[in-house]
């Protein structure tokens, strides 16, 4: 039977506790018996409170929720069964009781509730138990605060020596690595300027040079128009001071012809792009060229470089004595 159905049960069935009959102890009643695990405990302890029935096992024993345990506050509540054997059952319920003054209490009796052969509702009810609590106070019942205590030499150890000894050391040891830093400082060499980058031209002469003997071996053509005309914008690039490997073939264009006549020296801005494009239509359209259309853009290429490059500045004539007099 479910707990839930017993306690319905029992709630639904009239309890004749104060009939002669109920009072006494019936003869198919559980027995009980209490204990606790200690007969002294101070303010506030928490006591076990065991409640032992031993009786059929097919009847039911319940303990009511609510208790009137007189002093005492019920702070837990658990239930063991034992089957002993022989249609007998033990249960044992354990309650964790607690009370908060000092003096000699007992724990009233508790009424347990069980089923009748019959079906009917009968208790049994528990002896009482006695205890004593004792207070938290070790002078009770008249509790007193201790006299004071006699003062006590304390030595204190004095450390104004060692921390001015500290600091002096720890200034010795700054001075001492300022030195040396200083000294490092001093005795090192200013670094060796970097070498200034190659000219433009020169780097694109290497490229033009190795790219004439790669023309000269024959084999794919395609190749060698992607690294020839890259060799060109990385010229153009290096040469006149912008990024021209990223930009498409109209905006190098629009760039060089904004460079002064002077500095181009008759290379215009139309034969470059003409050049250009005659690359993109073999890199991008898969134009074949042949081998003389090949070396004549090598060749048109080595002579836009020559005809660009910066010219190195001739020193200022001297007048000889014969070029003063004519």
């Amino acid at each position: 039977m479910s707990p839930t159905l017993l306690f319905a049960l029992l709630a639904a069935a009239p309890i004749d506790a104060g009939s002669p009959a109920a009072q006494a102890t019936a003869a198919d009643a559980p027995t009980v018996a209490v204990r606790t695990d200690k007969a002294e405990a101070h303010v506030g302890d928490k006591i076990a409170f065991a409640i032992t029935s031993v009786g059929p096992r097919a009847m039911p024993v319940v303990l009511p929720a609510n208790l009137d345990l007189g002093p005492f506050s019920e702070l837990s509540r658990t239930l063991e069964e034992t089957d002993l054997g022989d249609g007998k059952m033990r249960r044992e319920f354990t309650l964790g009781v607690a009370t908060y003054e000092p003096g000699s209490f007992e724990i009233p009796p508790v009424e347990l509730t069980y089923f009748g052969p019959d079906g009917s509702v009968k208790s049994v009810r528990t002896a009482a138990v006695p205890i004593t609590i004792k207070s938290l106070i070790a002078n009770e019942p008249e509790p007193k605060l201790k006299e004071n205590a006699d003062s006590v030499p304390v030595r204190q150890r004095d450390y104004l020596f060692l921390y001015i000894a500290g600091g002096i050391a720890a200034a010795g040891l700054g001075a001492l690595i300022a030195l040396l830093v200083r000294r490092h400082l001093r005795a090192r060499r200013p670094a060796a300027p970097a070498a200034p980058p190659r000219p433009a031209h020169e780097v694109a002469m290497e490229k033009l040079d190795r790219l004439g003997t790669l023309l000269a071996q024959g084999g794919d053509l395609r190749p060698f128009y992607f690294e020839l005309s890259e060799a060109i914008r990385e010229y153009l690039g290096g040469r006149f001071g912008f990024d021209s490997l990223e930009m498409t073939t109209e905006e190098l264009v629009a760039i060089v012809r904004r460079v002064p006549p002077e500095e181009t020296r008759g290379v215009l801005g139309s034969e470059i792009e003409g050049w250009l494009s005659g690359c993109d239509l073999v890199k991008f359209a898969k134009f074949s060229p042949t081998v003389e259309q090949t070396r004549g853009a090598l060749e048109t290429a080595i002579r836009m470089v020559e005809a660009t490059r910066p010219r190195p500045e001739l020193p200022p004539l001297v007048p000889t004595v014969e070029g003063a007099r004519a």
